[in-house]
């Protein structure tokens, strides 16, 4: 029967050390016992690092001057085709004021001169539909309110 708190005595055998050839003892080192996989050998110091942090942070400052005129140069490049294109867009486009009959808005057009193709326009035409179903929606509702008002019995005499 175990009792759990009664101590336990194990019988230990001697273990021997196993010496290996392979590692050279040095003067000052301490002789150890350990199994061959368990052993370690210190690696010899190497020389001292040098840290140079101002070469370091002047590198970084040309690398981050070299990288802002990059994108300077994209950026003016983007400029340049933009304007480009602008600058032949105004010689081929004509624009126009048109009054959208069913939504009496005024509605800017671009067309192109060659093709006569409509480029662009403000307010699109999502936004004319949604105006015309609104003031559709609207009349209706008048026209409703006329109606029931038109049947309205007087009670009074």
């Amino acid at each position: 029967m175990d009792f759990g708190g009664a101590p336990r005595t194990f019988a230990t055998g001697a273990v021997q050390a196993t010496v290996r050839t392979d590692i050279s003892i040095r003067p000052g080192s301490t002789p150890v016992e350990l199994p061959a996989e368990k052993t370690v050998q210190s690696a010899a110091a190497g020389a001292a690092v040098r840290l140079d942090i101002r070469a370091r942070a002047d590198e970084r400052r040309q690398e981050q001057a070299r990288h802002r005129q990059n994108l300077d140069a994209a950026i003016d490049r983007k400029r340049l085709d933009a304007a480009y294109r602008q600058q032949q867009l105004r010689e081929v486009i004509d624009r126009r004021l048109v009054i959208d009959p069913k939504t009496r808005t005024i509605v800017l057009e671009k067309t192109n001169r060659d093709t006569g193709e409509t480029v662009e326009q403000l307010p699109d035409e999502t936004m004319l539909k949604l105006r015309a179903l609104s003031r559709d929606l609207i009349e209706r509702e008048r026209a409703a309110a006329d109606a029931a008002a038109s049947h309205a019995v007087e009670r009074t005499a």
